[in-house]
């Protein structure tokens, strides 16, 4: 059995790698175990903990589940992004900077777009588990991908959800799994090509 910690950013996080993507690692072979971080403030704070992890010999892959938004603005390179740049572009060269700068074979960073909740927009039809009214989650749908929900302290997939649903932010965990389990992996990584490249890149080091 291969093994791989996933430095998680917060509570919701760490939720969703032991509810929802273990259990599909598990039957290939892969133990994922998640750190959770509980919240992040400084990038100094993250490399310290992946340095540690990489201490572990036995470990396959250390891999992070942190959001770009709201991602420490001392991250390696992030202020020599572009405006210019689409939101793939921008995630990958803060990936590629963050790699180079742990500089170890068995990193794999992972920044998600641009926070967990994009995901839950995969299928917006199960919002109606929460709320009666799901016709705001439908426009939205319609108009951008999940990955593509803009990361601006209005207009982030979380800040959407709260608006409609205030409720949500005092449970996010607990709300975040009753979403991922009824929308399902695999929509997930249909409706969202990065987090599926995580998803498969993780596969693929340890298989």
């Amino acid at each position: 059995m291969s093994k791989v910690y996933i430095l998680a950013e917060g509570e919701t996080e760490e939720k969703f790698i032991k509810e929802i993507l273990n259990p599909y690692f598990e039957v290939k072979g892969i133990f994922i175990q998640p750190i959770c971080l509980r919240g992040i403030d400084k990038y100094s704070s993250i490399k310290k903990e992946v340095n540690n992890l990489l201490k572990d010999t036995t470990v396959k892959i250390v891999t992070t589940m942190i959001d770009l938004y709201g991602s420490p603005s001392d991250m390696p390179q992030k202020e020599q992004i572009k405006q210019d740049m689409n939101y793939i572009e921008k995630v990958e060269f803060l990936e590629d900077a963050f790699s180079k700068d742990i500089g170890h074979l068995k990193f794999l960073p992972y920044l998600q777009l641009h926070e967990f909740e994009s995901l839950l927009f995969s299928d917006v039809s199960h919002f109606s588990l929460l709320i009666k009214n799901i016709k705001i989650f439908e426009k939205i749908a319609i108009q951008k991908e999940p990955e593509e929900i803009n990361d601006s302290p209005s207009t982030a997939p979380s800040k959407r959800i709260i608006k409609a649903i205030p409720e949500y932010e005092f449970s996010k965990p607990a709300n975040g799994i009753i979403l991922s389990k009824a929308i399902g992996l695999a929509k997930m990584r249909e409706k969202c090509p990065h987090f599926n490249r995580w998803i498969d890149c993780i596969e693929k080091r340890c298989l």
